[in-house]
């Protein structure tokens, strides 16, 4: 498996990754890897160290936060609830709550929002981020339920028909979360150790958020994509049972075998085989079961899986429903994610899994005379730009995100990158000219949307209106801004968080005046948002004006008085000072 790492899109003849080398091409400092081969762990195996200031090394018992691995824990804790009888999966959640009540509203007048539909991510609850905390802004339930401050993100509510679509929904497993309590008058981390960690002996999972004391010693510490520690704090997910359980490899895996366990009619520890086929089969939302991502089954075999980040940590595992096979990898780098999937398919290629891998692909010799022609910019939506450079007999593709990756020919005008998923295909009009690229990547993430995106072949002397912000004009880029969120409030280029992501990710580059450009931009679009000043404050703080980095922080003190950080922040300033 150590040497046999496989990327996105494979090509014949290409020789695998080395897991050593891919751990440090993506900065992550350790690695805990549980392998299940017929319902039993075959394997657990560790690398590197659980924080890069203190180098210990990951060992079997290092406990990582696993994100959205939760969910599939959280969805096993409401399932068991249901099969004693405590909650009816298909009823009105707002029948079974009793402390606290979710609102209703046009969306909810046509149809109910259910446990089941919660679970499955089509109940219709908003979408938010999984907001992280230190340990003294750490919200309540009930914050995080009313968006009150400390809490990051906004009220829980409906936004649209509950049955009708996929929108993934942390906040929809905090309505779940509630739900648990009230019907039991516990808190959540009790109720899943007594239905699921204690049964099944995993003594190094909890929920229990801030960590105890005496998990402490032996929990990695996150670090960021570039491999450094946040030496301020440890940060905490607010919602819990949506990303906040921490865990080790082997414990993990032990729930995967018992849900495969269950399935088979092997085991009824936590529940019976009739909910853990809901909990593996799609509902209102096809490509989700109840906390599990669904692949497409080849005959009676069904993959189902996970990706999870937390802050400093991604984790990931897949497992079949026959039970045969599955694997949990675990990393304390923000970067992992991809490095989570190349690990999954070594173990997918060593161990033989049947219709897991992508199709092999040939490369072919690079058509000369096309290379110079398909060299160019091309835009990507309102304000994005994908650019092809020529080296020599090779095109590179730059992509929003920074990246910059080989490509290679695999058919007429089609080529693809090792990295990433999907394909691109280069369009002619009938003289031969370029006109567009059909573009059908993955993200940075490894997210591939289901359609290809058309985008024309640009001009000399084009500019995106981000480059127009970047190129400091300022007044006119915020107003092109400002007509899309007035046309359409509810596009991608001006979400709060892609301005967010976008202003962090050129911190992250060592671009600190364009991060200023952006966050400016955040402020200006959304003035009423306490984070926007914060993020803005930071930037100007890294590039020394810290009087406005001050003048902002405060600002987003008034918008939000519990705006820890922003206190912190002003003391670290006025310290430099």
């Amino acid at each position: 498996m150590e040497q046999s790492l496989l990327p996105s899109t494979i090509i014949e003849g290409e020789p695998p990754y080395f897991l050593a080398d891919r751990m440090e091409h993506y900065h992550v400092p350790g690695v805990s890897i549980a392998v299940i081969q017929d319902r039993e762990i075959q394997w657990v195996s560790n690398y590197g160290v659980t924080d890069v200031r203190d180098p210990e090394p990951v060992t079997d018992s290092t406990m990582f936060n696993v994100g959205s691995m939760s969910k599939a824990v959280t969805s096993v804790t409401i399932l068991s609830l249901a099969r004693d009888g405590l909650v009816d999966l298909d009823a009105p959640v707002n029948e079974q709550l009793s402390s606290w009540t979710l609102p209703e509203n046009e969306f909810t007048n046509q149809a109910p929002v259910t446990p089941l539909r919660l679970m499955n991510h089509s109940g219709g609850t908003v979408f938010s981020p999984g907001f992280s905390y230190r340990t003294e802004d750490l919200p309540t339930i009930q914050q995080i339920l009313e968006g009150e401050p400390p809490a990051r993100s906004g009220p829980v509510r409906v936004d649209r028909v509950p049955g009708t679509t996929f929108q993934y929904s942390n906040p929809g497993y905090e309505v779940l979360r509630k739900l648990a309590e009230d019907v039991t008058g516990k808190g959540f981390s009790e109720i899943a150790a007594e239905r699921i960690f204690e049964p099944l002996g995993m003594s190094r999972t909890t929920f229990v958020t801030p960590l105890p004391q005496a998990m402490l010693s032996n929990a990695a510490m996150g670090h960021r994509t570039d491999g450094t520690v946040d030496a301020e704090v440890r940060r905490w997910i607010g919602h819990m049972a949506a990303g906040g359980l921490w865990t080790t490899a082997a414990d993990y895996a032990a729930f995967v075998i018992e849900i495969q366990r269950t399935l088979r009619s092997e085991s009824d520890l936590v529940l019976d085989r009739e909910l853990a086929e809901l909990m593996v089969e799609p509902h209102d939302a096809s490509e989700y079961g109840l906390g599990v991502f669904l692949r497409e089954p080849k005959g009676e075999r069904r993959y189902i899986g996970h990706i999870g980040d937390g802050p400093g940590f991604v984790g990931g595992y897949t497992a079949d429903t026959l039970g045969d096979y599955g694997v949990v990898v675990l990393t304390n780098g923000q970067g992992g994610i991809n490095l989570v999937r190349e690990i999954r398919r070594s173990v997918a290629s060593v161990y033989d899994w049947p219709d897991n891998l992508p199709p092999t692909l040939n490369a072919l010799p690079p058509d000369t005379s096309l290379l110079g022609q398909v060299a160019g910019r091309y835009k990507l939506g309102f304000d994005q730009i994908v650019t092809i450079e020529r080296n020599e007999d090779a095109l590179w593709l730059q992509t929003p995100d920074g990246s910059t990756l080989k490509l290679i020919a695999v058919g007429d005008n089609t080529f693809v990158c090792q990295e990433r998923a999907g394909e691109i295909t280069i369009e002619q009009n009938t003289d031969g000219e370029i006109t567009q690229m059909a573009y059908h990547l993955s993200d940075e993430i490894g997210r591939l949307g289901g359609e290809a995106t058309a985008m024309p072949r640009m001009a000399a002397g084009e500019r995106t209106p981000l480059e127009v912000l970047l190129d400091g004009d300022t007044s006119e880029a915020t107003s092109l801004y400002r007509a899309l969120l007035e046309s359409d409030p509810a596009a991608a280029a001006i979400a709060e968080n892609r301005l967010n992501r976008l202003g962090y990710q050129f911190l992250g580059q060592g671009r600190p005046d364009d991060a200023v450009a952006v966050f400016r931009l955040y402020v200006a679009l959304y003035p009423e948002s306490a984070n926007s000043y914060d993020s803005l404050g930071e930037a100007l703080m890294t590039t020394g004006q810290l009087e406005d980095a001050i003048a902002n922080y405060r600002k987003s003190l008034e918008l939000n008085p519990a705006n820890g950080n922003a206190v912190k922040m002003i003391e670290r300033i006025e310290h430099l000072s």
